[in-house]
């Protein structure tokens, strides 16, 4: 039989590997991909990870490192293939279930993402963070009770966080809790930030807990977060716009009317120019409703009938 022969094999590896890097290990490499990690320079490490994975391609762990590093760069589609070699060959450690369903949970996996997080609960104990990031999950494949329950377990763990009311609340909206929604947002706004998050929502949940009133049918209360919410900022558009709904919900049409113009002379926003055509339809304007509803349906807004 024909066997190749050994130049050949010779000439294809030092193809794969630059000469200035013969004779490293791939722990050598993987040294050196942590290095550029640590400098936030996922781009410059993943070469390294690449000839660590050449000479060691059972390493799960450089796998993981591997993805890590992609996902940095966003390219998670590619990170996602190293988090599931990572994971084939050690299906134990928890971190790579975790990050692989943060992944999942941002490419819209969520089935997906929750099957992570369920794996990685029956080998820990639960945290706020784990809790949190599987909520989300089952928040985006509309399983909002299973959302609510994990939610309100990271809560009982770490009642101090804002973070996991504020995102409880819209999935208690979605089933119809509009009292413990109402509740949760009121929470935000009295809690103070958690130190060095991200997270500040307190002036955002005002007029979100005015949205939920309206769902609730207590228009006067909505008008009253949105005024509040326009003392602190009387170019809030979105304030602007819920007192709007709320207005129309209470029949005070010429009141709705004048705060949908408000927004749509800063900014064209299709539903703006549906509901105003309510509005005008409503207080004998037939020609300025048609009106709106054409412009709402130029800028892409589409009606249940739709």
């Amino acid at each position: 039989m024909w066997k190749t022969p050994m130049i050949v094999i010779v000439i294809v590896w030092a193809v794969l590997i630059p000469i200035s890097s013969w004779g490293q290990t791939a722990a050598e490499y993987v040294a050196k991909g942590k290095e550029q990690l640590e400098l936030w320079n996922p781009d410059a490490a993943i070469p390294h990870f690449d000839q660590a994975i050449l000479l060691d391609p059972d390493n799960a762990h450089t796998h993981f490192l591997r993805a890590m590093a992609l996902t940095d760069t966003g390219d998670r589609e590619r990170a996602l293939l190293d988090f599931d070699q990572a994971i084939l060959l050690d299906s134990a450690r928890g971190e790579y279930l975790y990050e692989r369903g943060v992944v999942r949970k941002y490419l819209f996996l969520y089935e997906e993402a929750v099957e992570d997080f369920d794996a990685l609960l029956s080998l820990e104990e639960p945290t706020p963070q784990l809790l949190f990031m599987r909520a989300e999950s089952k928040q985006g494949m509309e399983d909002y009770a299973g959302a609510v329950a994990d939610y309100s377990e990271a809560i009982a763990i770490d009642p101090a966080d804002p973070e996991p009311y504020y995102f409880r609340a819209f999935a208690r909206a979605e089933i119809e809790d509009y009292a413990g929604a109402i509740a949760d947002f009121t929470t935000v706004m009295e809690l103070e930030p958690v130190p060095n998050s991200h997270f500040d929502k307190k002036d955002a949940a005002l007029g979100r807990r005015a949205g939920v009133k309206i769902q609730a049918g207590d228009f006067a209360g909505a008008i009253l977060d949105c005024d509040l919410a326009l003392k602190m900022d009387v170019e809030n558009l979105e304030s602007v716009y819920i007192r709007g709904m709320a207005k129309q919900g209470q029949g005070d049409h010429t009141g709705a009317i004048a705060d949908f113009d408000f927004v749509i002379e800063r900014y064209p926003l299709d539903e703006a120019f549906y509901h105003r055509g309510e509005a005008r339809l409503a207080a004998g304007d037939a020609d300025g409703a048609e009106a709106d509803f054409a412009k709402a349906k130029e800028l892409g807004f589409e009606t249940p009938a739709d």
